[in-house]
């Protein structure tokens, strides 16, 4: 099957593929006219035969190729076409393997997250016949300012002499046909190729624009001479507009008028064809849907758009920013450079007449290296091909940190910007990315797939020597392990701001170390997630002389090792193993590159800070906060990708591959897996209990989205130096459900009302903060207006209110806004805060809306926002049961104190009734000893409850003292882009609070943790848990309560330690867990199991 892939037909088949096809010999009209085939595009080389002749051979995933086959091609008879494709693999084949060539982020073998590696031939494969000279290529540029289109016509002569000819060129609107401007041409031909110029002028010309994507065609005639009269021309047409989109003055503007930018990026991922449709409109369906929910343009993110698709953005007016193959992933090799330009040349060569094309993307996300600086160096080609657009150097701008980290010194591997340690080598503070460096600073920063990073001290001699190390965040908030190795044993082991430790640690020793010994300094990344995790490190060793040797003294970003120091990593696993240490290969200090060229100009320009600051989800006051206020040095932000995904409807994925027959194709059998997961879930965390039937589970996620897809794009256009987004993504696609709607392109439910009110030209971003109060406590209300010079010059009253439960109007206010004329210099920002107060809310306990509305003249979007009111801390739920608390944490005491909670201190005491015992915080006590006293006292009736994580932690075994067999682990669950959805069932320990499905964001949102028992021991009563099917399939418990003879204890993950006293649900939620185990404190104790001594030894104990 021909347009189609490889893997079809042979799934999990890569490798070299035969294709063969007989056609019919077409006849030649011209005289000495030429025969031509035509392939559209094929993945990756080609080669081909036709009747056992050898045609030639074409490397490259995605441009078109031509062969002259005259002299091969029977006319009038059957002719065998044979072609050989290659699917590139890691092992090599005509010495290409994957990596080395363009390839977008194919993996082989698959993971979540990347493009499959498909390939065969994607498009049409066409026999064409044409005169002895013909119109090769067409290329038009229209001036938007003065009506002229500029005319460059390729003319090939195939003939063995020069040619005269007679090339007419004429100008009409694509709609009508109707000719305007005519010029002839008589242009002499030598062998080969002959590049003809001319000007074309229309008279009131119209322009190509978002609303009135108005189109002209422009055609080229060409008669040869000796052709035999006036029907035996060639005839080549082109459509175009007449637009300029360029970054000026700090926005970017089409045709002169600024614009925000509304984009999303697509994959063209597709099921079954994975990035061909099984059904030819989902690819036009992508486009029209994202025109229809406000949506400027969309991102062809490393994959060039159809070729239809180009034509269907011209007609409805959408703005497209492509990519090629060449933009990700790409591996330096001694042919890079070849096949970088046949990648993004090509593309430009194939696409450059279409008028929504408005931006050729070179790279994405993409690290200093070879790769980055070629693509640098091919900025003058490009301008030879195409000088009309705007052209994006690296999307994420990876190369420079968002353009901010110039003086920041750096060791890691030339693929990726981290594992990697960092030194500040200016006299300033650097601030970047969230992460804030002192000057003469170094940092470290773990690995994305669990790469520890390391600064390694070497000692020079037998000596004894005093070792200090200091650790600290500044990042936003690093979540991060620190570790200390002596010759890989482990010296020090802690966390930065995980499981109740702070943001800072430190270690000093007296050590007898000999020649050659090591320390290390080791940073991981803590709770699994990764980014944001950079912490900074102060190392000094002073030997009994006093000689000193301090590491941010005697850093060098030219040499690794640098003294006794070096930099480096070790591999992932569950504690850092020093035997797999390697030196980081590449340092260098950063430096400033711009990353834009505007039509016309030849050079970078550093005019825009391009970034993609994605972020824990859900958002919290400060990640709202971050992207309100993200900006670059004064640049204007681009934010070229970031949002927030769903589940994938795994239920209904899998359904959809049945109901059109291809339930064995590869990524069939992969959602298949994934949902038998989570049906064997269904069973083990009792989820009929929480939710009707399977597929309800994933309906309240995706419905979900759509308010958390609204307050992540509030908190951006609320950013006066945002200037446009694109949002992550169009459609789910690499196997995961970060899209707006899913792979077989079903709308997500809200999600488009959510896209379309975010991208209204007129809308409020209404902030509350904080988004859960307690009664008779103050919430900050923030106005912020956007407005995309919609709006008339003037004053316009706006009425600002706060409802709550039972319409209860709790404040009201009318304010005038102000309107300033567009026109005016310097320009008024798009998004601008109109009001700011802090408002104590006395109310009933509930749901609260904040209100903006017009009064008149304007029609807003964004006008209300919710924040959640609970009752004063003296009027929760008592508790009257006095607990027994195991913890050195005294704050939590005084917590219990102040709430009137009673408490005692838990001790190794006989037990004379059952009890309710909190633990919380790493306990202080013989470890041994305490778990086996909380086994019997369990056992004999009393209930414990584990509020922490790290109390039970035994060594490297983050559940080693639980009294359980199989005691699972505490393991990180994916917490931003893709992302864990949380669930509870209605329980007394949910008590007075939302229950009964997926938990809300915006109630719980201080709650969620990023930690989950994982493959522990069915609990007796699971209560809440996660699931991950967003990004592959993660699942785990966060509340569960499990028996053990006559008692219970019951294992949490929520961060309700972190939050009490700061978040009502935190509160509440402790209360409820309290009471919930206080109800059978009165009952007499039981007695131990028979077999008590041998379930103590089954556990370890």
């Amino acid at each position: 099957k021909v347009p189609w892939i490889i893997q079809d037909a042979f799934p999990g088949y890569h490798g070299v593929a035969w294709y063969w096809r007989e056609f019919m010999g077409p006849a030649n009209a011209f005289q000495g006219g030429r025969t031509l085939l035509r392939f559209w595009q094929v993945d990756y080389k080609c080669d081909v035969w036709i009747n056992d002749r050898e045609v030639g051979s074409h490397e490259g995933g995605e441009s078109v190729f031509v062969f002259d086959v005259t002299d091969i091609v029977v006319p009038g008879e059957t002719n065998r076409l044979a072609v050989r494709v290659l699917n590139p693999t890691h092992e090599p084949i005509d010495g290409i393997v994957l990596n080395e060539t363009p390839h977008r982020n194919k993996a082989l073998p698959y993971r979540s997250g990347s493009a499959w590696n498909q390939g065969g031939i994607w498009d049409s494969v066409e026999v064409l016949t044409v005169p002895q000279a013909w119109v090769e290529d067409l290329f038009v540029r229209p001036d938007w300012k003065t009506g002229e289109i500029r005319v460059e016509a390729n003319v090939r002569n195939a003939s063995a002499g020069t040619l005269a000819s007679r090339l007419e060129l004429t100008v009409a609107p694509a709609a009508t046909g109707e000719t305007t401007t005519v010029v002839v041409l008589e242009p002499e031909l030598t062998v080969g190729d002959t590049q003809v110029k001319a000007t074309l002028n229309v008279t009131d010309h119209r322009l190509w624009d978002l609303d009135s994507p108005y189109l002209y065609r422009v055609t080229a005639r060409l008669w040869p001479e000796g052709q035999g009269g006036q029907q035996a021309f060639h005839e080549q047409s082109v459509r175009c507009g007449f637009r300029d989109f360029r970054l000026e003055n700090g926005y970017f503007r089409l045709n002169g008028k600024r614009i925000y930018l509304k984009c999303s990026h697509t994959g063209n991922c597709c099921p079954i064809g994975l990035e061909l449709p099984h059904d030819p409109d989902f690819l036009r369906r992508d486009l029209i849907n994202q025109k229809m929910m406000r949506y400027n343009a969309i991102r062809f993110i490393a994959g060039v758009p159809k070729r239809y698709q180009l034509d269907l953005a011209d007609e409805i007016g959408l703005m497209v920013y492509a990519e090629s193959y060449a933009a990700w992933c790409l591996a330096d090799s001694p042919k890079m450079k070849q096949r970088y330009n046949e990648s993004v040349f090509g593309m430009i060569r194939r696409d450059r007449n279409h008028p929504s094309v408005t931006i050729w993307g070179l790279l994405n996300e993409t690290n200093d290296g070879p790769v980055l600086r070629h693509a640098v160096s091919v900025l003058p080609e490009i301008r030879k091909l195409d000088d009309t657009r705007l052209v994006l150097l690296n999307s994420g701008n990876w190369h420079v940190h968002g353009g901010s980290t110039a003086g920041i010194s750096v060791w890691r591997n030339p693929e990726r910007e981290d594992p990697c340690v960092t030194f500040n080598e200016t006299s300033g503070v650097v601030k970047a990315l969230g992460i804030t460096w002192q000057p003469g600073q170094m940092a470290f920063h773990p690995g994305r797939n669990g790469e520890y990073a390391v600064l390694r001290w070497t000692a020079s001699a037998d000596e004894r020597i005093e070792f200090s190390a200091a650790f600290h965040s500044i990042a936003e908030r690093a979540t991060t392990s620190v570790h200390v190795l002596h010759n890989g044993q482990s010296l020090f082991d802690s966390l930065i701001n995980l499981e109740g430790k702070g943001p800072a640690c430190d270690f000093t020793a007296s050590l007898d170390v000999r020649k050659g010994d090591t320390i290390d300094c080791v940073c991981g990344w803590g709770n699994g997630n990764y980014g944001a995790d950079t912490t900074a490190l102060t190392v000094g060793v002073r030997n009994a002389s006093g000689t000193a040797s301090i590491a941010d003294k005697e850093f060098s970003d030219k040499n690794n090792p640098s003294g006794p120091w070096s930099y480096g990593v070790l591999q992932p696993g569950d504690k850092p193993d020093a035997a797999t240490f390697t030196l980081f290969p590449f340092g260098k200090t950063e430096e400033t590159v711009g990353c834009v060229s505007n039509p016309g100009s030849a050079v970078w320009e550093d005019l825009l800070s391009d970034q993609h600051p994605y972020r824990r989800v859900p958002h919290t006051a400060d990640v709202v906060q971050f992207l309100r206020t993200l900006q670059s040095d004064g640049l204007p932000l681009f934010i070229s990708e970031c949002g927030i995904g769903s589940a994938i409807d795994l239920m209904r994925t899998v359904r959809w591959y049945e109901q059109v027959g291809k339930t064995e194709v590869e990524d069939a059998l992969l959602y298949r897996s994934w949902r038998d997961q989570y049906l064997a879930d269904w069973q083990r965390y009792r989820l009929d209990e929480v939710f009707a039937r399977p597929d309800d589970f994933f309906k309240e996620s995706i419905a979900r989205m759509a308010g958390q897809r609204l307050m992540s794009v509030n908190a951006v256009r609320a950013n006066p130096a945002c200037i446009g987004h694109s949002i992550t993504g169009t459609l789910d696609q690499g196997m995961t459900a970060e899209g707006v709607w899913t792979t077989f392109r079903e709308l997500k439910p809200g999600t488009t009302d959510a896209i379309f009110d975010v991208w209204a030209p007129v809308r409020w971003c209404l902030f509350a903060e904080p988004l859960n109060v307690y009664r008779k406590t103050p919430v900050k209300l923030e106005a912020v207006l956007v407005n995309e010079d919609a709006l008339l010059p003037g004053d316009y009253p706006v009425r600002l209110q706060v409802v709550g439960p039972n319409l209860a109007r709790v404040f009201e206010k009318t304010i005038t806004v102000t309107i300033p004329d567009p026109k005016s210099q310097p320009e008024p920002p798009i998004a601008g805060p109109v009001f700011s107060e802090d408002v104590v809310i006395d109310g009933p306990p509930g749901t609260y809306r904040f209100l903006a509305t017009f009064q008149q003249g304007a029609a807003a979007c964004g006008e209300d926002v919710r924040f959640f009111v609970d009752v004063t801390p003296e009027e929760m739920p008592k508790v009257e049961t006095e607990i027994v608390l195991m913890s050195p944490d005294e704050s939590l005491a005084k917590w219990l104190t102040d709430h009137g909670i009673r408490h005692r201190p838990y001790t190794l005491e006989e037990q004379t009734g059952r009890e309710v015992i909190l633990c919380a915080g790493k306990p202080t006590v013989d470890l041994a000893a305490m778990f086996n006293d909380l086994a019997r006292r369990i056992a004999r009736g009393s209930s414990v409850v584990f509020l922490t994580t790290d109390t039970y932690a035994k060594d490297n075994e983050s559940t080693g003292w639980l009294p359980l067999k199989t005691k699972g682990s505490v393991s990180g669950i994916a917490r931003w882009l893709y992302h864990s959805d949380e669930w509870c069932k209605r329980h007394p320990i949910f008590a007075d609070m939302p229950a009964d499905g997926v938990m809300d964001y915006g109630y719980y949102r201080e709650l969620i943790p990023d930690v989950v028992l994982m493959d522990i021991e069915p609990a007796a009563d699971p209560v809440a848990g996660g699931i991950n099917a967003s990004w592959g399939y993660q699942s785990g418990l966060t509340v569960a309560v499990y028996t053990l003879g006559g008692g219970e204890f019951i294992l949490n993950t929520l961060l309700i330690r972190d939050n009490l006293g700061k978040v009502p649900q935190a509160d509440r939620l402790l209360r409820n867990m309290l009471s919930f185990a206080s109800r059978n404190v009165s009952k007499p104790l039981a007695d131990l199991p028979a077999d008590f001594p041998q379930q103590l030894k089954a556990f370890g104990y």
